[in-house]
């Protein structure tokens, strides 16, 4: 890649981050006023998804010293969402879906889940205010500000392309890297199918956000199999999470049949990631 090329590239990573900074600052608004949705605050953790994947994407142009700065960064802004999410995820699919598959006989398993579905929506509330107060310091906004006076280096006045050799090659580099951590779906710890997933995630971003920006297309098939594969890991994640989440709010270590449910859906979940994962190894990336 020439050197024009590259500084053509690194200028289209500059725009992109520009426009999601603009977009989170918005989602702050939102999530400052009296009574901010939930959507509000998905919104802003997509947005910020999004713009940690572009550092994955333009990384083979992006001058260490800065990567090495703004990744634990945003890494760190990121982090502080996820309690929430998880106290949003336990609460609005796992519970209820282990509720609904209990025996109605099962009394001890039921009386259990109600203690802790109880103490999980006051664990969400905390943390939920902890967040609000966080996302409305002047640090994050000044974060913001500190990213876009550092990327206004890299603008040009024009950026040629296409650079469709660029995109495909981050694509066939991050098909490699899903690949190879996802391997033996059915057995593999949570922890390395969570790393399956965040490449699975990568990857439908490049094909989201970034394919347009470089000029290239995205394939429709392959996007498909993307999404299914990383909700399905995505179940896999959850299960584990949350199943601690719910044992951390309760005294009494959660009944057999409750531990029971969260390992089903996750076995069910794996054999859904195993087949999505077959296709990807029989398919290229493009």
């Amino acid at each position: 890649m020439s050197e024009h090329s590259q500084a053509a590239i690194l200028s289209i990573f500059a725009g992109i981050v520009v426009e999601h900074v603009a977009a989170l600052r918005g989602a702050l608004v939102k999530l400052a006023a009296r009574r901010p949705s939930d959507e509000d605050l998905h919104q802003f953790r997509v947005t910020l998804r999004r713009l940690r994947s572009a550092w994955v994407t333009f990384g083979p142009v992006l001058p260490e010293a800065f990567a090495a700065e703004w990744k634990p960064r945003l890494r760190a802004l990121a982090a502080s969402t996820g309690p929430v999410r998880e106290w949003d995820v336990l609460l609005s699919d796992w519970l209820p879906t282990v509720q609904q598959s209990l025996a109605e006989e099962d009394e001890v398993g039921r009386a259990w889940l109600t203690v802790a579905i109880t103490k999980a929506k006051a664990a969400r509330s905390r943390s939920w205010r902890s967040l609000r107060v966080e996302l409305a310091s002047p640090d994050v906004l000044n974060t913001l500000a500190g990213l876009e006076k550092a990327v206004a280096r890299f603008r040009l006045e024009a950026e040629a392309g296409p650079y469709t050799d660029f995109a495909h090659a981050r694509a066939q580099a991050l098909r490699k890297k899903l690949i190879d951590r996802g391997r033996s779906p059915k057995q593999a710890s949570p922890a390395r199918l969570h790393r399956a997933r965040i490449a699975a995630k990568q990857w439908r971003y490049l094909y989201e956000a970034f394919y347009l920006a470089l000029g290239a297309q995205a394939p429709k098939r392959c996007h498909a199999h993307l999404r299914k594969l990383q909700d399905a890991l995505g179940e896999v994640h959850d299960a584990a999470i949350s199943l601690e989440r719910a044992a951390g709010v309760e005294k009494d270590v959660p009944p057999a049949s409750i531990v029971s449910a969260f390992h089903k859906h996750a076995r069910v979940a794996r054999k859904r990631a195993a087949r999505q994962l077959r296709w990807i190894r029989e398919h290229p990336a493009v």
